[in-house]
């Protein structure tokens, strides 16, 4: 015999602004508030991320381009000045040459991304980095 599910519990209200969706890692949509340009560098990273070519925050970026393996770095424009500051002394003295972007807020990456709130994130791949370069650009 099925178990009831009480009705307290089978109508509970979701609450669904940003901090929920930064909780629970939820992905979205580019929308609105993207320029087309932004909304195509956000689709790019959400496949680079289902692909496994993406990694993110501090540490795990440093961990890979230990090994060489970043392609394009980019960080928040919210980021904080001490990470930008330790993030560019350990590209004086390393011999690793990387593309380095500024895109967005730590806030619209992670809820896009679906990732916690992080303002680093590293692609691995050539031809994603390539293509998100050119839409950066142009």
């Amino acid at each position: 015999m099925a178990k009831e599910i009480p009705e307290k519990a089978r109508f509970e209200k979701v609450n669904c602004d940003i901090s929920y969706m930064k909780k629970k890692h939820v992905s979205v949509q580019p929308d609105e508030q993207f320029s087309e340009p932004q909304a195509k560098v956000l689709t790019l990273m959400q496949f680079a991320r289902k692909a496994g070519k993406l990694v993110y925050g501090y540490e795990q970026c440093i961990k890979q381009m230990e090994k060489n393996k970043i392609k394009l770095l980019l960080y928040t424009t919210d980021l904080s000045q001490n990470t930008k500051n330790k993030l560019m002394n350990y590209l004086k003295h390393s011999d690793n040459i990387l593309k380095m972007k500024e895109f967005g807020t730590q806030e619209e990456l992670s809820a896009s991304l679906g990732l916690p709130f992080t303002g680093i994130i590293g692609i691995l791949d050539n031809n994603f980095a390539s293509k998100i370069i050119t839409y950066l650009n142009g």
